[in-house]
Parts: structure tokens; sequence; C-alpha cells
């Protein structure tokens, strides 16, 4: 089974909206890979989207212009997946959330790469296990779930199945490491992985203090993006509650938990919209109404707002190296 250093041929399986940021994650600490989609056109929108990426941490000075012309230079794309993998230390897999679909890749794969390949997931929830099923070396597979977009978003959570060999997650966890990524190591099988377990759980809150009339849809963002979400990036919840003191947030508890939502199904109000075929950008309203809202410039707003968080990140590395270096 390969160690960090053995990776530097990786094969990326999807083109669409993970695939291109997750290739470039793997060619920013010098891997060749190779963006594999069934059709040309697809190939070609996969190295579009990739170089966009490119183009988009050049410009902001994430990185620089030197480093996005190697970066494009290590990227192919392909529509013959038997070739691609026949010398791939590492696949990861980006398609379709289905399950049989997924599986039947991953045999198709297995056949055709090399014994000691690692073979991953972008699943954001399928169970690994069930994944590898299908493998004849199940060791060598693990689900590594990048967060969207996964150029600018550090989140990787890596995830364990039953039978999955520690070396395979030591090793993704390197790498991930390497490429400036924040992983984490999901050690049971469960749905929702970690990110979204916890992200769930908030939206299932939400939704009820909408439903329940307890806040307008605006006001539940309003405090999450300027409560919650102003702290989080540097303060953790766990971290919070011991600074808070376990006492406190125990008496706090013993009242909050019985008012806060514990519904095991989709929200009511949730269930309405889907059912009036409300179903939020996609059909022009949802908790919004998108006829009014500029999509587009949401994402440019998010996107914005991710590389500046990105590139005070990148500065206070090089800082702490200087400052290494220094003493």
């Amino acid at each position: 089974m390969v160690k960090r250093q053995d990776i530097q041929r990786v094969v990326v399986v999807g083109s669409g909206q993970m695939g291109p940021g997750i290739a470039y994650t793997l060619a920013s600490v010098g891997c060749s890979v190779s963006i594999y989609a069934r059709t040309p056109e697809s190939v070609e929108r996969g190295l579009q989207a990739y170089q966009a990426a490119v183009n988009l941490l050049v410009k902001s000075g994430c990185i620089s212009a030197g480093a996005g012309s190697e970066a494009a230079a290590r990227l192919s794309g392909t529509t013959e997946l038997e070739d691609a993998v026949a010398r791939a230390d590492l696949v990861i897999e980006s398609i379709a959330e289905d399950l049989k679909i997924k599986q039947e890749l991953f045999a198709r794969i297995e056949k055709a790469c090399p014994s000691q390949t690692l073979l991953t997931s972008n699943t954001s929830g399928l169970p690994v296990t069930q994944l590898a099923s299908v493998l004849r070396q199940p060791e060598r597979f693990a689900v590594t779930h990048f967060w969207n977009p996964p150029h600018l978003m550090p989140l990787v959570e890596v995830v364990k199945g039953e039978k999955t060999a520690p070396l395979t997650i030591d090793t993704l966890v390197a790498v991930l490491q390497e490429a400036g990524k924040k992983p984490v190591v999901v050690l049971k099988d469960t749905p929702g992985q970690l990110g979204n377990r916890l992200f769930h759980a908030l939206i299932r809150e939400a939704i009820w203090i909408v439903q329940e009339g307890i806040a307008a849809v605006e006001d539940v963002d309003t405090a999450i993006k300027n409560g919650l979400g102003r702290r989080f990036p540097v303060y953790g919840a766990l971290e919070h509650q011991d600074v808070a003191g376990l006492d406190t947030v125990l008496a706090i508890q013993s009242y909050m938990a019985k008012a806060l939502c514990n519904e095991t199904a989709a929200g009511r109000l949730l269930r309405e919209k889907v059912a009036a075929g409300d179903l939020g950008v996609k059909s022009g309203r949802g908790f919004y109404d998108w006829s009014r809202r500029d999509i587009g410039a949401v994402i440019e707003k998010r996107d914005a707002f991710l590389v500046e968080m990105l590139k005070a990140e990148t500065a206070a590395g090089q800082t702490r190296v200087l400052q290494s270096t220094d003493s």
C-alpha cells in the first residue's frame, strides 16, 4: 500500500461541481492529475473549471502566477478510465450520489488499477463500508469528503470504513495536510460523517424556528452569519464550552435541551415547501424568493469571503515559518 511519498499520479473521476477543485488540491502538491469524464465535452468543462479555479487563486494573490502555471501544467483530461487508472497511485471519485453506480465504478476501477492504489470517494454521506463491499481489497478504501468549493474550503473529512487500513488513513491525511487542507478523521462509518451531522442539526433547528414562528427566515440567517459564523472559524463549539465552564453548560442544557427540536423526520415546513414545488434556486422560490435575489452575486460574495480567509491563513502560516526560522 502506498505512503505519502508514493502518491505522484492521481485520477479524479468526475468533472462536475467538485472534481476540478479536488484535482487542483492534488496538483498543488506536485501530483500529476487526470480528470476522467465520459464525454470529451464533460472533460473540457472540467478542464475549464479547473483553470478558472487556478485563475481565481492567482488573481486574488493566494498563489503566485508561477504556481498557477505549474498547477495548470500538471493537469490532463481523459475519457479512457482503464488507461487513466492503470498507473494511478490514488483515485478520487466524485460522481452522482448513487450507491449502486459508485459500487459499479469502483469494481471497474479495481480491476484496472495496481493493487496498491488508494481508492476514495467524495460522497457526503453514503456508507463507506457499503461502498467498499464490492472490492477485493477494502483496506485501501476510504472517503475523502471535500467541502464545496474544494479549492477554497479547507475542511476534508477522511472517513474510515470497517476494513480501512490505518496506513490508508495516515497517507490520505498526510497528503491533504501538505496541500493546506484541514483533514479530520471520522472513526466510525456513520450517516452524515462529521460536518454534515453538525450542519443538519443546525438546519433542523433553523427550520423548526421558522416553522414555529419564533423568528423570520432572514433573522435566522442573520443570527447564524453574525453570531455563530463570526467566531467559529477560530473558536470551536466545544472549545467555547470549556471557556464558559461545563457546569454552566450543564445548567443551560438542563432546560434548553427540552425546548430544542427533536424530530427524527424532516420538518413539516420543509416537506410542505417541497410538495408545493418550492425547491429553492432551481425553482425560483424556497425559503427565499429567488426571482428577487441574484444567486450569482451570492456565490461571488461567498467565494470572495473564502478567498480572504484563505489569504489570511496563508499569511499567518508564512509568518509562523519566518518566526521559527529566525529563532
